[in-house]
């Protein structure tokens, strides 16, 4: 039986910061110490996102230093076909996040 593609989707990038990570790389920043000081995010839960996202087909992994070892990260075809969605969810949030936001600070 074959996964939903809307479940399948949600797998990928339904997380709590995959989506920041994705929007990140499509703002350019490549390297781990750029996604790391964007998002606040502790060094070991990026890299499970970093390589979930690689292993997923999103982000492409590649060496740009030896010495010390250093990889920058970036979107592969998936990743980039994935902009439009991130567009809008981001356009979604802008319309409606004033109608819970109280309600989400109340509860």
């Amino acid at each position: 039986m074959r996964q939903c593609p809307v479940a399948r989707g949600r797998k990928s990038v339904g997380d709590a910061w995959s989506i920041q990570v994705l929007r990140d790389a499509h703002t350019s920043l490549t390297r781990f110490d750029q996604f790391r000081k964007s998002l606040g995010i502790v060094p070991t839960m990026l890299a499970k996102r970093l390589k979930a996202l690689t292993d997923d087909g999103l982000l492409e992994k590649r060496r740009y230093s030896e010495r010390p070892p250093r990889e920058e990260y970036t979107l592969t075809k998936a990743g980039r076909d994935f902009l439009p969605a991130l567009i809008m969810i981001g356009a979604w949030a802008h319309r409606h996040w004033h109608r819970t936001a109280g309600t989400r600070e109340q509860k």
